[in-house]
């Protein structure tokens, strides 16, 4: 919501001020999101979100918010000269929000392209970057929403909220892509977007006015990478396990099986992660302390109590749900030999002449049989009735 205020703040000012080359704002191609696929010939595919800058303001038109225009070709600069054909004036793609990569190119890899946008002036590095999983980034494009008026703003909305409040997802700009995949020690991992539904009926304007929607985006599980090609995915729990150990959760759920087997739900805030490397016996070790404050929020029996051995039976609880969590995430890692949390990162920054002795076979068999140590501490600050 607050991207799609910044562009209609953006034309707003471009009426009132004008434009460099004086041109009118209607004559704006002023694209939202870019996805990159593989087409069927095996040739790169991409495709433009472009901004209907009649469908916004105080009295937009009957139209769809956006059009997508696709082009193919050998490389990103070509497409984009292809593009050029298609529409009547230079595009304007310094405020794009997405970049979607389709899951079959992002088997292929990555790295060319987001090196293009990361050395073009005209694009900001803040766009976010996801896989589109099981489907084409195109596909995502199209799919129109009643959450917002452009679907990208809606795409990207649902990544950003439930990186913030489920933890099952990862924000990751372009600067941060591009880091991972040329650093040491580190395997990328990004968050994914994918289809519900038909996708061909998803992208009619008909859609949004059902109450059963044809198809809608959702923002899905941790895509896995060997340095720039997508090998696997997490599933929730492994994501939620991720992303506890990389200190990226700012608010989640965990519930909880009491004694008596029903559940209790429980709201975690203010995650903080510290991994340590040790070295034991000329054995590496890693040790990661997790602490965070929670609140019980729900208990399905309908008897919450603010007794201490209450409090203290669902905290040993939480502290279990969240340690199996993270214990499931690294052994899904270690299982695939992806090391996306940056341990190796780590021996590198700290123990940096052990690093080069092991650098070379870290990954494919230290790290798999590496062994963790998992502290989890909480606190419950409150119950409620």
């Amino acid at each position: 919501m607050k991207r799609i205020i910044i562009i209609a703040l953006f034309i707003t000012s471009l009426v009132f001020t004008g434009c460099t080359d004086k041109r009118e704002v209607d004559d704006l191609i002023i694209a939202t999101a870019i996805a990159l696929d593989l087409n069927e010939e095996g040739s790169l595919e991409l495709s433009i979100q472009i901004l209907n800058v009649h469908s916004v303001g105080n009295r937009p038109m009957d139209a769809a918010p956006v059009v997508v225009i696709a082009e193919t070709g050998r490389t990103v600069q070509e497409v984009l000269r292809k593009i050029s054909t298609i529409i009547p004036e230079k595009l304007f793609f310094s405020h794009f929000v997405l970049l979607v990569i389709g899951e079959e190119l992002a088997r292929e890899g990555i790295l060319p392209y987001v090196t293009f946008f990361a050395i073009n002036q005209d694009a900001l590095h803040r766009f976010n970057i996801a896989v589109a999983r099981g489907c084409k980034g195109k596909d995502v494009l199209k799919i129109v929403s009643v959450a917002a008026h452009v679907p990208s703003m809606s795409a990207e909305g649902k990544l950003l909220e439930t990186s913030k409040y489920y933890g099952i997802g990862k924000y990751y700009t372009n600067d941060e892509v591009l880091s991972d995949i040329r650093s040491e020690g580190i395997s990328l991992s990004l968050g994914s977007i994918q289809i519900i539904g038909d996708p061909e009926k998803g992208s009619d304007l008909e859609n949004r006015k059902k109450t059963d929607l044809e198809a809608y985006t959702k923002a899905s599980t941790i895509a896995v990478f060997k340095k720039d090609k997508l090998i696997d995915w997490m599933d929730e729990e492994e994501s939620l396990g991720y992303n506890y150990i990389s200190g990226k959760i700012k608010n989640s759920y965990i519930v909880v099986t009491k004694g008596d087997g029903t559940f209790a739900s429980v709201q975690v805030m203010k995650v903080n992660s510290k991994t340590k490397p040790i070295l034991e016996n000329g054995k590496i070790k890693f040790k990661i302390s997790i602490s965070f404050l929670a609140e019980i929020t729900e208990d399905l029996s309908g008897e919450t109590s603010h007794d201490n051995a209450y409090v203290r039976d669902i905290l040993e609880r939480t502290n279990y749900e969240i340690r199996l969590l993270c214990e499931k995430a690294i052994q899904k890692a270690q299982t695939i030999k992806a090391d996306i949390f940056g341990f190796g990162r780590l021996l590198y920054r700290k123990k940096y002449k052990l690093w080069l002795e092991i650098k070379d076979r870290f990954e494919e068999e230290i790290f798999p049989e590496l062994e963790t140590e998992i502290v989890v501490q909480g606190k419950i600050t409150r119950v409620k009735p």
